[in-house]
């Protein structure tokens, strides 16, 4: 495939870089969505002890050095792991987890072969700052999101490691401009790429949008998000793993807690009787792992379990297990796979509604399938993936 010509752009950086931090708001009209859709600005360079380096405005407004050439990245956390393989597993120097066996099919066998080297989020395995090193990381990518909270996490992993570190912003409804932004980093080389991902995630995103939008008002749902131990643990409010997509999907998200766990932070722990008194309209689970160990079948427990039967969502059969091979299509990790999620989502909350618009959603899945991994879907395999008998 043959590289269009890059656009040619000044390398005076624009005023809204000199600024620390800036809102999502006044982030979503920028220039990224340009760039991903065609344009790629050439950046800033200069020549340093080890060669050839360049400067680059992340999308925390951080001015980062890196390579000019950049082949080689970790990312902080299974969120830009994610994103960044789907765009090309051959720039991974390793993973923060290890997908599951069961998992295996779908990915890259020589990219499975590479070591987890750990994550930085507060959580899990913390990474061996000699193991990383050993890696040659060209930049550190740190997914998270676009605010102090993932200002100061970038600066804390770029003051450890002595590695540069470039904020990405994991918001699914700014993933044009995120992998626009991949395309700054990684240069003429993936241009096409990115193109690629940047017109299929616009084109998607229009579309959700316009199915949400046909939706009435006293016909949205809310859903409880079901994980962990006996399915009482959840993602409140807030959640970075799950906030963002709901508010796209216009549907509420139960589960409001006050204090440190209303702010979407951990995994709090809740009762039957709080989902019975919060009464969501459907139950939406989550059998999260990120490791190489069985999973669990929270889906079957909750429809068997005596105690979940009285909740009036299991009663009536509302209960939708989220998908979760090769990684999770909605919320651990909140990666760009959340696309394909959200359409999965709506076709279970609002389903003449997704038919009236013309989604079908196994051609949804076969061909992001195609795209993101580069792998063509038996029947079989479509049918496991949906939870079909």
């Amino acid at each position: 495939m043959s590289t269009k010509p890059i656009a040619q752009m000044s390398t005076q950086a624009p005023a809204w870089t000199n600024r620390r931090l800036f809102t999502r708001r006044s982030f979503a009209g920028l220039s990224f969505v340009a760039l991903a859709l065609g344009a790629v600005p050439l950046l800033s360079s200069c020549t340093g002890a080890g060669g050839a380096w360049r400067n680059i405005t992340d999308m925390g407004g951080r001015s980062v050095r890196i390579p000019q050439e950049v082949t080689r990245v970790l990312c902080t956390n299974p969120i830009g792991t994610v994103d960044v393989y789907m765009l090309d597993p051959t720039l991974l120097v390793g993973w923060n987890f290890k997908p599951q066996a069961a998992d295996a099919v779908f990915l890259d066998e020589a990219t499975l072969e590479k070591p987890s080297l750990g994550v930085w989020m507060g959580a899990g395995s913390v990474p061996n700052a000699e193991e990383v090193l050993a890696a040659r990381p060209d930049v550190l990518l740190c997914f998270w999101s676009i605010d102090e909270a993932g200002v100061r996490m970038a600066d804390s992993i770029a003051e450890e490691m002595r590695l540069p570190v470039l904020l990405c912003d994991c918001n699914i409804e700014r993933v044009v401009e995120t992998y626009g932004f991949l395309a700054e980093v990684f240069g003429e080389a993936k241009v096409e790429r990115v193109r690629e991902f940047t017109s299929y995630f616009s084109e998607r995103l229009d579309l959700i949008r316009a199915v949400v939008a046909s939706v009435p008002e006293h016909e949205l749902r809310s859903v409880f998000l079901s994980e962990g131990k006996g399915g009482l643990q959840t993602d409140p409010v807030g959640s970075l793993h799950v906030q963002d997509a709901l508010d796209l999907l216009r549907t509420r998200n139960v589960v409001d807690l006050p204090g440190s766990e209303g702010q979407g932070m951990g995994m709090p722990n809740v009762s039957i009787e709080q989902i019975i008194t919060w009464n969501p309209s459907a139950i939406l689970v989550s059998e999260y792992s990120m490791s190489d160990t069985a999973k669990s079948d929270l889906y079957n427990e909750i429809l068997t379990d005596r105690a979940w039967s009285v909740v009036p969502a299991v009663a009536q059969g509302e209960v939708y297990q989220i998908p979760q091979s090769p990684f999770s299509w909605f919320g651990r990790p909140p990666s760009a796979v959340r696309i394909l999620g959200c359409l999965w989502l709506l076709e279970r909350l609002y389903p003449n509604y997704v038919a009236e618009a013309g989604i079908d959603l196994k051609t949804e899945v076969r061909t992001f399938f195609s795209l993101a991994f580069r792998y063509d879907l038996s029947d079989t395999e479509l049918s496991a993936l949906l939870k079909e008998s």
